[in-house]
């Protein structure tokens, strides 16, 4: 039950993020601002790890650091850089496509379950086909009336990007259990952190970028969701199967449009309250 609430938290802020995402790249480089985010975070789980590993500050919460192999470190590695693909994707489509379809698209986790099945064996019953169903039926309710564009190559390009974004982030987020068994949750997430930064700076340099004077409270305000997300989102592992971290996770899209109605005045429809009835009994079907 502890590993549900890690869930459910860690969708709260990822929820909030997602929504603020539009804030923070409005007028604004998006690869400057996921590597200015990718700072703050690092920055806070490095120190987080040093002290973890000097004085075992976290031991009570997080357990004791396990011991890895390099090969072990060499894996993780490139499924962090793997994932960064996804956040690249998801990004560079928002800032350009509507946002309409690159949420909800990007969000349905079909890669992710199918590599939690095979991977992990995890159960595929009656209830996980019932539930993706909802899911699909709740984001057509939340979403059907807002997708309009202006081309069909404008159309074709959202749901490109999108998909990648679901592809990459659903297998690499089913398949994190394994290097936050071999290095711990505080030594995985600051080497996501590092492995997304160092992904953007590689970008940055060879597509030889200009750097910008952009304000840094929307980053920081991006950095902190991601923090307290990440922190409950790896622990959530230790105790939670995959497939429930998916289902649960499709909260997010319920958060994202709560805090999207605060902080742009955003109306709820009544087909996307209805949408959100959908999405909330896929979670039901899954727990």
């Amino acid at each position: 039950m502890l590993g549900l609430l890690y869930i459910v938290l860690s969708s709260v802020f990822f929820g909030f993020s997602n929504a603020y995402w539009k804030k923070a790249i409005q007028n604004t480089p998006f690869l400057q601002v996921i590597f200015m985010r990718g700072l703050y975070t690092t920055s806070f789980f490095g120190l987080c790890y040093l002290l973890d590993l000097r004085w075992g500050i976290f031991e009570p919460w997080l357990g004791a650091l396990p011991d890895f192999s390099a090969e072990q470190l060499g894996l993780s590695f490139g499924l962090c850089v793997f994932s960064a693909f996804g956040l690249f994707f998801f990004v560079r489509t928002l800032k350009t496509e509507a946002v309409s379809l690159v949420a909800p698209i990007s969000s349905i986790n079909v890669f992710g379950l199918l590599t939690a099945v095979l991977f992990f064996g995890d159960s595929w019953g009656m209830n996980q086909t019932t539930a993706i169903f909802c899911v699909l039926v709740g984001l057509l309710f939340i979403f059907r009336s807002q997708w309009q564009f202006a081309s069909i190559s404008s159309f074709w390009k959202a749901l490109g990007g999108s998909i990648l974004a679901s592809f990459f982030w659903g297998v690499s987020y089913s398949l994190f259990r394994f290097p936050i068994h071999w290095l711990g949750v505080l030594p995985f997430t600051f080497l996501l952190e590092v492995s997304v930064t160092l992904f953007v700076g590689v970008l940055l340099v060879s597509q030889k970028h200009s750097w910008q004077a952009i304000p840094q409270r929307p980053i920081q305000v991006l950095a902190l969701c991601i923090i307290l997300g990440s922190i409950f989102l790896h622990i959530s592992y230790q105790s939670a199967s995959v497939t429930q971290i998916i289902f649960i996770g499709k909260s997010q899209l319920v958060l994202t449009l709560f805090f999207s109605h605060l902080l742009y005045r955003e109306k709820l429809t009544y087909l996307q309250i209805v949408g959100v009835g959908f999405l909330i009994l896929s979670i039901y079907l899954v727990v």
